[in-house]
């Protein structure tokens, strides 16, 4: 599994939120950081989220773990990754969870269109 985590100072953030985006790769107990880099969405004046999941996207994953994401990052990730949410825990906290079966998985978003007065 390829998964990418949004993060602010190490803890899972919102899509378009998270100052860096993690990818990680699970494989059997092996948990592997596998790129970081800074999150698009923080250049983004619109959807900023949308950037970030597709910024993943194009690179393999094929879930994300998120504190928060809005409609536009479901309907961007339907069909094509899993989404779970991780809000207060950090990466290692959250990837360590999902490998033990307990992070939520959702297909809904856990706010309105119009978040944070975008």
């Amino acid at each position: 599994m390829r998964i990418a985590i949004p993060v602010t100072k190490g803890r899972a953030d919102g899509t378009g939120e998270g100052e860096e985006v993690l990818i990680y790769e699970i494989d059997g107990d092996e948990i592997k950081l596998v790129e970081k880099y800074e999150n698009p969405a923080l250049k983004a004046t619109a959807a900023r989220g949308a950037h970030m999941l597709k910024s993943a996207l194009d690179k393999g994953v094929n879930a994300v773990i998120v504190a928060e994401i809005g409609p536009p990052g479901v309907r961007l990730l339907k069909g094509k990754a899993k989404i779970f949410l991780a809000e207060g825990l950090t990466a290692e906290e959250a990837l360590e969870k999902l490998k033990r079966g307990e992070l939520q998985e959702t297909d809904k978003p856990t706010h309105d269109e119009h978040h944070h007065g975008f």
